[in-house]
């Protein structure tokens, strides 16, 4: 399988399938992201293809210091920041909970209760540290992948989850 960084490096000379690639690769996470920090699949859609444009129009300058993915990450992050600033967040939708055809009414009702509680618990995170936790938990990051895309160190990327985790744990703990 050919490289991130290689296939970027194919798109800076003008390979348009190269860069493609790319974006079948990390559309789909990078949408997810977006969409669970901006709570709004139209918005996130746009800033994902705003982020893979201004990519596309960069490529001639990218120098893979850091990984492809933590470079998007960094791009979908000031995007977000810059939409999250323009407008007022529109509420979350639920989670969607794991399926599971055995549980009853009342616990799919009670699952999706709690999905909703979580997702706007994160929703009110201050920005840094909604990215930062969805940067970990949903993309599998690295402090130090979170910390390049944040353009912050990695201690500040800890501190940011700690500081969101004790936050959702007091948000959350009518759920406990």
């Amino acid at each position: 399988m050919t490289g991130d960084q290689e296939l970027m490096m194919r798109a800076s000379e003008g390979d348009m399938d190269a860069f493609e690639q790319l974006v079948r690769r990390h559309q789909q996470g990078a949408l997810s992201v977006a969409c669970h920090f901006l709570g709004d699949m139209t918005r996130a859609e746009d800033v994902v293809q705003e982020a893979f444009l201004r990519i596309l129009e960069a490529a001639e300058r990218y120098e893979p210091t850091a990984s492809f993915r933590t470079y998007l990450y960094k791009v979908i992050w000031r995007l977000c920041v810059d939409v999250y600033r323009r407008r007022a967040p529109r509420p979350l939708e639920g989670l969607p909970p794991p399926g599971d055809e055995r549980r009853g009414p009342e616990q799919l009702a009670l699952s999706e209760e709690r999905s909703a509680a979580v997702a706007e618990a994160v929703r009110r995170l201050p920005p840094r540290q909604r990215m930062a936790v969805l940067l970990q938990q949903f993309e599998q990051m690295t402090y130090q992948q979170i910390a390049r895309s944040l353009d912050c160190s990695e201690s500040a990327v800890e501190s940011l989850l700690v500081r969101a985790r004790r936050s959702l744990r007091d948000s959350l703990r009518h759920l406990l």
